[in-house]
């Protein structure tokens, strides 16, 4: 898409993460307040430029489990997007432009050690740290080292994180058995087509291994 120096082109990105509890007993999937885990994500109006800074945002949530086998977190995703205008030739964004990386995880006091939780190859990465450059999409898939909701997208199920027993009660009335993984989203703003773009990231929490 060709634009003149007078135009200005912003698009909406919004990625909606929806989580859901797994059915056995040993494991607990919340919120940080122990509620129901479901979350939007607006990265908000971007704006095209030559930035090397990636909109970015986040959710958080918490992993009980006493099953002696362990857990893991399985994920799927769908991303749709809308165009406003003609594309006149121009790139329209698509799930490989969003970087998808776990962040951090945060062992309470009380979970088990030593550790030994297991990031999927590719996503262990922040993408909100990822430089671009010339303001185009620094992001370069999970078999490179830097996933993005592309690589779900093509993957359903896959298996995100996993790891051994984290402590040996799963009640959510305990505040220190439980692990805090943060999932970070990066988008940058870039000459494409105007859109509007949405996504769901559905979670699972399930016995490993």
């Amino acid at each position: 898409m060709v634009l003149g120096r007078s135009m200005k082109v912003v698009f909406f990105a919004a990625v909606a993460i929806m989580m859901s509890r797994g059915k056995a007993i040993a494991q607990v999937l919340t919120n940080t307040s122990n509620g129901v885990l479901s979350a939007n994500i607006p990265f908000g109006n971007l704006t095209p430029g030559t930035s090397t800074t990636p909109a970015s945002t986040q959710v958080q949530f918490r992993i009980r489990s006493n099953n002696s086998t362990g857990y893991k977190i399985l994920v799927s995703a769908v991303f749709n997007v809308t165009p406003t205008a003609l594309v006149q030739g121009g790139n329209t964004v698509s799930a490989s432009d969003i970087g998808v990386g776990i962040s951090s995880i945060i062992p309470g006091n009380a979970t088990s050690s030593p550790r030994g939780d297991t990031i999927a190859a590719g996503f262990n990465y922040d993408p909100a740290t990822v430089a671009a450059t010339n303001g185009m999409t620094p992001y370069t898939g999970a078999a490179l080292g830097l996933a993005t909701l592309a690589d779900i997208v093509a993957n359903p199920n896959m298996t995100l994180l996993s790891g051994p027993k984290v402590a040996n009660n799963q009640g959510i009335n305990n505040q220190n058995n439980f692990l805090t993984v943060t999932i970070t989203f990066g988008l940058v703003g870039q000459f494409f087509t105007p859109s509007t773009l949405s996504g769901i990231l559905n979670v699972r929490l399930v016995d490993g291994p």
